[in-house]
């Protein structure tokens, strides 16, 4: 039993997140020393236009054999896709003075650089999220290997989605996996071990939460959720530049986002959970990388977490879809 309740604290850790790779997208561009590769997005003065994203995409169909590179409109899924309105210019792009912009301009530009309020809105209703995790052990054996699955049911702001997340580890003696649902309905979490519910710790509960809430997706959807964003200063990070804004939610909680200066990327994220009162802040860093449009919404395929400066976990997405036609709602609310 100790040995799962350290699987599943860190399993808590900012498991949303954010997103990834679809099988439909080119194959992924590695960048050396933890470096955002240039040139797989646009920057938010030459934003790419939904039509030139959708006759890729539509080549690419041709290619594999499926319609012959023509409209698809067999797979509701897929039809979904190709109605994508378009992008949205903000008006702070036209301002060539970054260092006079406060935090709301810089917002508008992030929002932008992902694919523009409209995108964003029109794409991310729902999202099937599936790939691989490695957890970090407390000891000096290995890390954990194995798979996890994300479901998403977007709400009217980010701390009402709905969100269930599906982990398979190895057994502890080598014996059958371990099943591991953790999940949240909007109003309450749960959680349970090979279809039997459980009760989580205090700290593992706080943690997972925590993980929801402070997450990359929360500062672009910043004027839905009533919170503020601040510019603070930046950092240079892994010899890149970057533009500091802190979102203040409405519970008073702080995340703060490290923006690239260049990409207007999100690289990284930081925030603390206390969880009691009587135990020490755990400060949490979550960095992002291998970024790729998906649906004309910009996601990063890999995101690795820090607690305390130390390694966590990995998490590597090879397959997302947004916008599902059927996503069975019940899922969120049992086993």
């Amino acid at each position: 039993m100790p040995g799962f309740q350290r699987w599943t604290l860190v399993c808590f850790c900012a498991l949303w997140s954010y997103f990834f790779v679809v099988a439909l997208t080119p194959p992924p561009v590695r960048s050396a020393a933890g470096r955002l590769p240039a040139g797989q997005t646009p920057n938010p003065g030459t934003p790419a236009r939904p039509d030139e994203e959708k006759a890729r995409e539509n080549s690419k169909l041709g290619e594999n054999g499926k319609n012959g590179g023509k409209k698809r409109s067999d797979n509701p899924d897929e039809a979904a896709r190709d109605k994508t309105p378009k992008v949205e210019k903000p008006k702070a792009v036209k301002l060539n003075k970054p260092e006079t912009w406060d935090g709301e301009t810089v917002a508008e530009i992030v929002i932008y650089a992902y694919g523009s309020r409209p995108v964003i809105d029109y794409v991310f209703t729902n999202a099937r999220l599936e790939g691989s995790i490695r957890i970090a052990t407390d000891d000096n054996r290995p890390p954990i290997e194995g798979k996890i699955v994300e479901h998403i049911l977007r709400r009217e702001t980010s701390d009402r989605n709905c969100v269930r997340i599906e982990v398979e580890l190895p057994g502890p003696q080598g014996d059958e996996p371990q099943q591991l649902v953790f999940g949240f309905n909007g109003y309450t979490n749960w959680a349970a071990q090979n279809r039997q519910s459980i009760t989580l710790t205090p700290e593992a509960q706080a943690t997972f939460l925590a993980s929801l809430k402070h997450d990359y997706f929360a500062l672009l959807r910043y004027k839905e959720d009533g919170t503020t964003v601040t510019r603070v200063p930046g950092e240079r990070i892994m010899g890149i530049d970057t533009i500091g804004l802190e979102l203040t939610h409405r519970d008073g909680a702080r995340t703060k986002y490290f923006i690239s200066s260049q990409t207007y990327r999100i690289l990284h994220l930081e925030y603390e959970v206390q969880p009691t009162p009587d135990d020490k802040p755990l400060r949490f860093r979550e960095s992002f990388y291998d970024f790729r449009p998906v649906q004309n919404l910009l996601v990063p395929m890999r995101k690795e977490l820090y607690e305390n400066g130390k390694f966590k976990q990995r998490i590597e997405f090879r397959d997302v879809r947004f916008r599902l036609a059927k996503l069975d709602e019940d899922i969120f609310l049992r086993l």
